[in-house]
C-alpha cells in the first residue's frame, strides 16, 4: 500500500475534525498578485484584468487580497493578509501575473521595483511562490492557482523565466495569457457545480490545466453540495466519509474504517482500498518487470537477501512467496515502501549492502582460517608430530580435516599394518572380521577377548567414532536432504567443486562426490564458521556464492 506522509496524515485528521465540529459560515479567500508596470523591466499587460478578476471573486463571496504593481515589501503585506483570510476559508483562489523566474529549485514573481536581478538578490525584490503553492496544498481539491507569466524577454543572471509551476497534490494549476484566465474564471471556474475537467475542457486557446482536475467535483459547489457539507457538521460518519472521498487515497479510507468499521460506507471504503492496493501492486509489478531480471539475476537477489539476513526460502531464481516476504522485510527494515517488488534504487542499495556484507564475511573467514591454522599447527607439534599412535589419534580426534589429517591417516594405517603383521594369526583373523563388519558389537567383542590386544586402541577409537556418528546421524540426514534440494544434481555439484577449487581446496572437479569433495566441503564450512556437515546446505551455498 502506498505510504502516507505525516503532512497528509495530519491533514486527514484535521479535515475530519473540522467537518465534525460545528461549522461557522466560512468565507473563501482569493489572492490577486499582478505586476505590470515595472520601473526598469519590460512592462506586462494586466491592470484592467486584475481589477476584473478581483471583482469577480468578490461577487462570489471571496475575501480578496489584491496587489497591483506593488513593491516587494508591500506585496508581502498583501500575502500576509491573504494567509490570515485563508485560515478561516474553505477554498483558495490565487492569481499570479508578471515576470516569473526560477533558479531550478525556487520560483518567484518579480515585483515592480525589481532591477538587475540575480539569484543572490531576487528575494529582496520578488514574492516567493513556493510557499503559496504549499498553502494551496492545504486545501486539497479546493485550491486553484492561476499563472500568467510573461518573462520571455527578461534577462536575469542565474535565473530562468518560466511559464508554470508543478502542481502539488490536490492543487489545480491553470496557466495562460491573463485575458484568457479572466475569461475562464468568469465563464467556467466560478460557475457553481461545474466539474473541473469541464472547466479545463472549455478553456480559451492557450489556457492549460494541470494537477488536480476532477471529473466529479467543482471548484464552487452547487447549492445541493453546500447543503451536504452543512449536514456533515452534525453527522461525524458523513464527515469522515466526505474526507475519504475528497482525498481518494488509502489513508482517507483507512481513517474512515478506523472510526466506523461497521459504518454504512464501510464496504465501499474496503472496496476502494482493495482497488488502490491492486493498482499499487500492478504498478510495482510493472516496475520490477522493467528491470529485466533473468534467472541468474534473481538468484543473485536471493543470495543478497540471504547474506543480509532475510531468508528467501531458496536460491533458485524463482520469486515465490518466500522471496516476496524477504523483499518486503528488507524494504520495511530499510525505510522503503513494503511492496514486495523491486525497484532500481532498492536493487542497487541491496546489492551494495550485500557486497559489503560478503566482503566482511570473507575478511572474518580469513581471520578465522589463520587463527585455526595456527592452532592446528600448534596442536600437531604437541601430538601428531611425535609419530606415536596416541599422539596421532589425539590430533585426528580434534582435527579430522586438519592440515595434517591425511599424513596422520597414512601414518596410522602404517601402524595398523605393522600391528597386523606382528599379531597372532587368530587375533589378526578376528580383527579382520571385526573391521569388515565395522559394528559396535564387533569392536566390543574384540575388546572383551583382547582387552590389551594389538588393535585395542583402534577398537576403542572406532567405538568412539561410531558413537559420534550415531549422535550426528539425525543432523547428517537433514544436511543430506538439504543438499538434495540445494545441489541435488551433477551440474550444480560440479559448480560447487569448481568454486572450492578456486578457493584453494584440494579436490577433483567432475561432479562426482567422493571423500575429497566431502573433506573440502567440511574444511570450507569450518573456515567460515558454519556447521560442519560435509554437505552443501543452503547457508553453505550462500557463502560459496559470496566467497572470492
Amino acid at each position: 500500500m502506498r505510504p502516507v506522509s505525516p503532512r497528509r496524515s495530519v491533514l486527514s485528521a484535521a479535515l475530519a475534525a473540522a467537518l465534525v465540529a460545528p461549522l461557522p459560515v466560512l468565507a473563501d479567500a482569493a489572492l490577486i498578485l499582478v505586476e505590470s508596470d515595472y520601473e526598469t523591466l519590460n512592462d506586462v499587460p494586466g491592470a484592467n484584468q486584475a481589477a476584473a478578476l478581483a471583482q469577480l471573486a468578490e461577487d462570489k463571496g471571496f475575501d480578496v487580497s489584491a496587489s497591483l504593481d506593488q513593491t516587494a515589501r508591500e506585496a508581502s503585506r498583501t500575502v500576509a493578509a491573504f494567509r490570515r483570510a485563508a485560515e478561516d476559508g474553505e477554498r483558495v483562489l490565487i492569481l499570479v501575473s508578471g515576470h516569473v523566474v526560477s533558479d531550478g529549485t525556487n520560483t518567484w514573481l518579480l515585483t515592480s521595483d525589481a532591477e538587475e536581478v540575480s539569484r543572490f538578490n531576487v528575494g529582496s525584490m520578488a514574492v516567493p511562490l513556493d510557499p503559496l503553492m504549499e498553502l494551496a496544498a492545504d486545501f486539497p481539491g479546493q485550491a486553484v492557482v492561476m499563472i500568467a507569466a510573461s518573462g520571455e524577454h527578461l534577462r536575469a543572471e542565474d535565473l530562468t523565466p518560466i511559464g508554470t509551476m508543478e502542481a502539488l497534490q490536490g492543487v489545480t494549476v491553470i496557466t495562460g495569457p491573463l485575458d484568457g484566465l479572466t475569461r475562464l474564471t468568469r465563464e467556467a471556474l466560478l460557475v457553481p457545480g461545474l466539474p473541473l475537467d469541464q472547466v479545463i475542457e472549455d478553456a480559451p486557446r492557450g489556457v492549460i490545466g494541470t494537477g488536480y482536475i476532477s471529473t466529479a467535483t467543482s471548484f464552487l459547489p452547487s447549492d445541493g453540495e453546500r447543503v451536504v457539507i452543512e449536514r456533515t457538521a452534525q453527522n461525524p460518519e458523513a464527515a469522515f466519509w466526505l474526507v475519504a472521498q475528497t482525498l481518494d487515497e488509502a489513508r482517507g479510507y483507512e481513517l474512515y474504517l478506523e472510526q466506523f468499521p461497521e459504518g454504512p460506507h464501510a464496504e465501499e471504503a474496503r472496496a476502494a482500498l482493495g482497488q488502490i492496493e491492486d493498482q499499487v501492486q500492478k504498478s510495482a509489478e510493472l516496475t520490477e518487470t522493467g528491470l529485466g531480471l533473468n534467472q541468474a539475476a534473481r538468484r543473485q537477489v536471493q543470495r543478497n537477501l540471504s547474506l543480509l539476513g532475510f531468508d528467501p526460502k531458496g536460491i533458485d531464481g524463482i520469486f515465490g512467496p518466500g522471496t516476496r516476504a524477504a523483499i518486503t522485510a528488507y524494504q520495511t527494515a530499510n525505510g522503503h515502501e513494503p511492496s514486495g517488488y523491486l525497484t532500481q534504487p532498492v536493487l542497487a542499495e541491496m546489492t551494495a549492502k550485500a557486497d559489503q556484507r560478503a566482503a566482511e564475511l570473507e575478511r572474518e573467514a580469513e581471520r578465522r582460517r589463520l587463527v585455526e591454522e595456527r592452532r592446528d599447527r600448534a596442536y600437531w607439534d604437541e601430538t601428531g608430530s611425535r609419530g606415536d599412535e596416541a599422539g596421532l589419534r589425539a590430533y585426528l580426534d580434534r582435527y579430522p580435516d586438519g592440515l595434517f589429517a591425511e599424513v596422520t591417516q597414512e601414518r596410522l594405517g602404517e601402524i595398523e599394518a605393522d600391528k597386523r603383521a606382528s599379531a597372532e594369526a587368530d587375533e589378526r583373523s578376528f580383527w579382520d572380521s571385526v573391521r569388515q563388519t565395522d559394528a559396535v558389537e564387533g569392536y566390543t567383542s574384540y575388546l572383551t577377548r583382547y582387552p590389551e590386544g594389538l588393535f585395542a586402541e583402534d577398537a576403542r577409537a572406532r567405538l568412539a567414532a561410531l558413537e559420534v556418528d550415531r549422535e550426528q546421524e539425525a543432523g547428517q540426514a537433514r544436511a543430506r536432504a538439504e543438499e538434495d534440494r540445494v545441489a541435488g544434481n551433477r551440474v550444480t555439484m560440479l559448480l560447487v567443486e569448481t568454486k572450492l577449487q578456486s578457493l584453494g581446496y584440494e579436490l577433483r572437479a567432475d561432479g562426482q562426490v567422493d571423500s575429497d569433495t566431502r573433506r573440502a566441503i567440511r574444511r570450507f564450512q569450518n573456515d567460515r564458521g558454519l556447521p560442519v556437515t560435509g554437505y552443501v546446505t543452503q547457508d553453505t551455498m550462500v557463502r560459496l556464492l559470496a566467497a572470492f
